[in-house]
């Protein structure tokens, strides 16, 4: 808080998930991630005083080089594709560049209206899913 009254108020990013307001697995997981998506609002309301602005992130799955999703593209690409083509309406996975582009533009000034707010970046995920977990023979489509 003293950097932030410092400067005259500023910028909070919490970075949470799309499970934290869709079902899915681990219930530990989708629990802290549904209390970080409250806790922005309600630091909004709180520090709005102080010109302070809190929003919060909510990336659905993303591809990136080294991550699990290219891991799971990489070994298992039927799976992969079928995973991509029946949660994604547009049949591909957020990239790491459209988080950070929404984290860009959510902490620019441009967005100084908007505080309190669930970003979410999930390109319209149907659902978190950790069927890359699952062996290949428990089904036949990831989730």
């Amino acid at each position: 808080m003293p950097h932030f009254d410092a400067n005259g108020g500023g910028n909070a990013l919490i970075i949470a998930s799309i499970t934290g307001w869709k079902a899915g697995p681990k219930s530990s997981y989708a629990a802290a991630k549904a209390a970080e998506i409250h806790l922005a609002a309600t630091l909004a309301q709180e520090l709005g005083p102080r010109n302070i602005r809190v929003n919060v992130l909510s990336p659905g799955s993303v591809l990136f080089p080294g991550g699990g999703w290219a891991e799971f593209r990489d070994t298992e690409p039927d799976r992969f594709a079928a995973f991509a083509a029946g949660d994604f309406p547009r049949g591909r996975l957020v990239e790491i560049q459209e988080v950070a582009d929404a984290a860009c533009f959510v902490l620019s000034p441009r967005a100084s209206g908007i505080s309190g707010a669930n970003i979410c970046v999930d390109a319209a995920q149907d659902h978190p899913t950790a069927g890359r977990f699952f062996p290949a023979s428990a089904s036949d489509e990831p989730g």
